[in-house]
């Protein structure tokens, strides 16, 4: 099991440097283990791989390109990575068994029963575990980049609720939020959501910080705060369980997002 920690791990640091070979890992990752068909290349991964192409608006540069990238985006990135190389590679191995619970077993599960609730569990957890290893990188992001460091993560635990959680509508949740939907792909698309820059631009900050006036801005100040903000501690403390995950302080401090400082940032 070392050995293969070993090798997974020299296999991912080959990808650090290199955005493009990030994206045909994670392809290759879903062609080769999960169900697909003609409307859906990658199964239940074609969400993730659109969110890592809107990855590449940036974030994912090396140290070493001007201007840099993000080491915070960067090292959740490779972490996410390997937790699912390391599962899949023990799958493989027949050492399944030998996994400790966390998210490369979840991984695995998901390989062998492929569904948007097992596929949210190990994606999520992995997340999770990225955010709570990587902390102190996102203490040097700038106030912006925190709150939509924030953002991305009550987003995506909101899909989860909707699709395992005690969401109001749970058929029009599991429609909505099933990685394959069409929904999840086009939401990377919209500027008011996810920005397309890193550094961001000043219209961007802007809309990260709640701060615009037009439509996309307001749709997005909407959802937020109509349909997650309200429900955030039910929320997270649903999908942190879902995942085998611990709240702790470091994700929320009186009903508010407040990674990574224990400071509110909604």
């Amino acid at each position: 099991m070392k050995e293969l920690e070993s090798r997974t791990l020299d296999y991912v640091e080959t990808l650090r440097d290199s955005p493009s070979a990030r994206l045909e890992s994670r392809e290759k990752f879903y062609i080769t283990h999960c169900a697909k068909s003609k409307k859906h290349a990658y199964g239940l991964g074609d969400s993730e791989i659109s969110f890592l192409k809107w990855e590449e608006r940036g974030v994912l540069k090396s140290k070493e390109a001007l201007p840099p990238g993000s080491p915070w985006w960067n090292n959740v990135n490779l972490w996410f990575i390997f937790l699912s190389e390391f599962g899949a590679a023990a799958l493989a191995a027949g050492l399944i068994k030998e996994l400790p619970p966390g998210p490369s077993k979840l991984w695995a599960e998901f390989i062998q029963n492929q569904n948007p609730k097992t596929w949210y569990r190990a994606h999520n957890s992995s997340i999770i575990e990225g955010y709570i290893k990587f902390s102190g990188l996102a203490e040097k992001e700038n106030l912006p980049e925190q709150v939509f460091i924030n953002q991305v993560l009550y987003r995506l635990l909101f899909a989860q609720f909707m699709v395992e959680g005690d969401f109001w509508f749970p058929r029009l949740g599991m429609f909505l939020a099933n990685p394959q939907g069409i929904s999840v792909r086009m939401i990377t698309h919209l500027d008011g959501f996810y920005p397309k820059h890193y550094p961001m631009t000043d219209e961007e900050v802007e809309e990260v910080m709640g701060k615009c006036h037009h439509l996309q801005g307001r749709l997005v100040k909407f959802l937020d705060r109509t349909f997650i903000l309200p429900k955030i501690i039910r929320i997270y403390t649903t999908t942190f369980g879902l995942n085998g995950q611990l709240l702790t302080p470091l994700f929320l401090i009186k009903n508010n997002p407040c990674y990574p400082r224990g400071i509110p940032r909604s």
